[in-house]
């Protein structure tokens, strides 16, 4: 497989997008996405509870992140999503 997708927990593939750890946060960038497709990706939590991020020949695999906290849209168009375990 070459590129990057995600793959969230009801099989929805989102096509170059990718997923990063930091400081408590897993953020999705989502590309071609508007910031209500976003949200209603977000606050999804059957979506959201298992994410997988395929790059390469390599994945990584989140669960438990269902609090979004932060919808964010850069000067170039680009969505990103914040998300939050409950528990944090």
């Amino acid at each position: 497989m070459k590129g990057q997708r995600l793959i969230m927990n009801d099989e929805t593939i989102i096509e170059n997008g990718s997923a990063g750890y930091a400081e408590g946060c897993l953020w999705l960038k989502l590309p071609g996405y508007t910031m209500q497709q976003a949200a209603a990706l977000a606050f999804d939590d059957e979506k959201t509870s298992r994410v997988v991020f395929q790059y390469g020949e390599m994945s990584d695999t989140y669960e438990g992140f269902t609090n979004c906290v932060n919808i964010n849209q850069d000067y170039d168009g680009l969505v990103s999503v914040c998300m939050k375990k409950v528990s944090e």
